[in-house]
């Protein structure tokens, strides 16, 4: 804003700012000045002294009051000693004499400008660095919020292992005081002699930038142990690890429920090893020849199973069916079984029948695997001409079908009650010459495998 009395000279100098300056406002003299300033809040104010109404440091000293901030160059002409004394005193920026030299007015102004630009700049960087400071200030206080309030226990250690925070769950869980744990060596402080070992080696790989998840145990101060999962994480600072942060978490009670379920699955393993062995046994005492069949078949029929990689839990449901395959045949008349003469029809019919009495017998035992089903199919055959429902191919269950070529290569390779052993080597061409027809292919392929190079051979002797 430029105020002058002159009017010539407020046109004149006005005319020539308007070239640079893209906002020039001017008043003739200190009161309308004012009124200017409160409408517009011209950062520069360049003010003749003399002025009627209001002089300029009149002005100048109401224009402080609204904006202290607020630059002044005063514009008088020679012999006004006590005027610019007083300026001065009101803080002036900048004098220039009359006449007015434009081009040093320009000057001034464009270095009170940049001024004002740098101050902004600067007040800006500072706002931004304060701003920036009670963030930071905000992201602490809520880590260490989170840190201490965190139900896990919480350290964080030195690269060399050394404690040099805890937070309450830690104190509570190991029975520390800050005081307690602060500097002391962590892996000493909380592992037995025994894990000492251990604990150090995961400290190391921490260390060393590696993240660790782990179960093991660790000591309190007390002495007592606890199962913990342990989860360590290095700290990267700029670039470079500057500690490591721990998490430790009480599993004791999920533990000891595991151990439980898992003796709990122990015992109903056990139960249902000692029904399978019951039901068996009472087919042995009808027919002492079953006893030494089912036993070979059962290990025939893992042995393949295992050849072919099948998961552990199907292997023992073979186990479980081989086991039991004949039950049904304690409906069979002893005498059909121990007959030392080729069967009649209507005998072979009686025999044919026991897959579906042994599956009556099982099908509502609570077996974890389909035992009933496999003790039903056990006779059918891969092209559907086998007996009890002429199921075929992928109809059959897998595991009734390592059954059905186990059950086949015993029998053949054992003495039955009416003829003598026929050997393995015949065993062997039955299945291959009916691979794909009778029998699974896959199950041959491995089946011959096996019993040819040796790896399996028939543990247990029939019983005549």
């Amino acid at each position: 804003m430029y105020v002058e009395d002159e009017g010539v000279i407020l046109r004149s100098i006005n005319t020539m700012m308007e070239r640079k300056i893209q906002d020039v406002y001017t008043a003739p003299d200190g009161e309308i000045g004012l009124k200017i300033f409160k409408k517009h809040k011209p950062q520069i104010v360049v003010t003749d002294i003399k002025m009627p109404v209001m002089n300029g440091l009149e002005m100048i000293e109401k224009i402080k009051e609204i904006e202290p901030s607020t630059k002044f160059i005063v514009v008088s002409a020679y012999g006004e000693i006590n005027y610019f004394l007083k300026a001065i005193e009101l803080g002036v920026h900048g004098f220039i004499l009359k006449p007015v030299n434009v081009s040093k007015l320009m000057n001034l102004i464009r270095e009170l400008g940049n001024g004002i630009l740098l101050q902004k700049e600067i007040e800006r960087k500072e706002e931004e660095r304060k701003r920036s400071d009670e963030a930071l200030r905000e992201q602490k206080a809520y880590f260490e919020h989170l840190f201490e309030s965190s139900p896990e226990a919480v350290v964080i250690s030195s690269n060399d292992g050394k404690i040099l925070q805890i937070n309450r769950s830690f104190s509570e869980m190991f029975g520390y005081t800050e005081e307690e744990a602060i500097w002391k060596v962590l892996d000493k402080l909380i592992s037995t002699d025994e894990l000492l070992k251990e604990a150090t080696e995961y400290t190391k790989q921490v260390a060393g930038g590696k993240d660790i998840r782990i179960e093991t145990k660790r000591k309190t101060k007390s002495g007592k142990l606890l199962a913990v999962s342990v989860l360590g994480t290095p700290i990267i600072i700029e670039g470079k690890q500057a500690a490591v942060y721990g998490i430790y978490r009480d599993i004791t009670d999920r533990k000891q429920a595991e151990d439980e379920l898992k003796a709990s699955y122990e015992r109903l393993q056990k139960l249902i090893q000692d029904t399978v062995n019951v039901l068996a046994n009472v087919v042995e005492l009808r027919d002492p020849y079953t006893a030494g069949h089912q036993h070979n078949v059962a290990q025939l029929g893992i042995a393949i199973a295992e050849k072919m990689k099948f998961p552990s839990d199907m292997i023992e449901g073979i186990r479980i069916g081989g086991t039991m395959h004949d039950i049904g045949k304690i409906k069979v008349p002893i005498r059909i079984l121990n007959k030392s003469e080729m069967l009649t029809d209507k005998e072979w019919e009686q025999i044919k029948y026991h897959p579906t009495v042994g599956y009556e017998l099982l099908k509502d035992l609570d077996f974890p695997w389909q035992v009933a089903k496999m003790v039903l199919q056990h006779h059918e055959r891969f092209d559907g001409s086998g007996y009890p429902n002429g199921l075929k191919n992928d109809e059959i269950l897998m595991e009734a079908r390592i059954l059905a070529v186990a059950d086949v290569v015993e029998a053949m390779a054992n003495d039955r009650p009416y003829r003598q052993s026929l050997g393995i080597e015949i065993a062997l061409e039955e299945i291959e010459d009916n691979k794909g027809i009778l029998y699974d292919p896959g199950v041959v392929e491995n089946a011959v495998g096996i019993l040819k190079n040796g790896v399996f051979v028939f543990s247990k002797k029939h019983t005549t």
